[in-house]
């Protein structure tokens, strides 16, 4: 096995989780810290799909199960949180939460993808985690020197 990687290539995955914990934070903004935290649970589904489509991976029935369960009870807290809203305003009709979750379900994407990059980039090497830790937030932070001021 291999000891030794490019840094670059781990610029990779820290660029999704960039993406991703941004992504969050606003959605976390927007809807409920309860509904924020159940809807994170979507996670699960994305990486379990994205591996089988990028790594080839076999799903078994108790893992279908289990993917069908996730997606239901994630739909069901999000359309309870939405009809909620929409209940609960005046005329908003829960456009903001819509928003939120949507946004949510996207930083769960840039997760799921950072997720199989790792999983693909390091399958072949042999590191040392805390080499891994630090070198990806070396690229986090670099990227949000660079992003803070412009979002400023």
């Amino acid at each position: 096995m291999k000891t030794n990687i490019n840094p670059l290539l781990l610029a990779i995955p820290a660029s999704c989780d960039v993406c991703g914990t941004t992504l969050m934070y606003l959605a976390l903004v927007m809807v409920p810290a309860s509904v924020y935290q159940m809807m994170r649970g979507l996670i699960v589904v994305i990486t379990a799909l994205m591996s089988i489509v990028f790594l080839g991976r076999k799903q078994y029935r108790h893992h279908w199960t289990a993917i069908v369960l996730i997606i239901i009870g994630v739909f069901w807290v999000g359309y309870v949180s939405v009809a909620a809203s929409a209940k609960n305003s005046d005329g908003d009709s829960g456009g903001s939460e819509i928003l939120g979750i949507l946004l949510l379900i996207c930083s769960q994407l840039f997760t799921g993808v950072m997720f199989i990059v790792e999983e693909k980039l390091l399958g072949d090497y042999y590191l040392e985690p805390f080499q891994i830790v630090g070198t990806e937030g070396m690229w986090g932070l670099t990227y949000y020197v660079v992003l803070l001021p412009i979002f400023q």
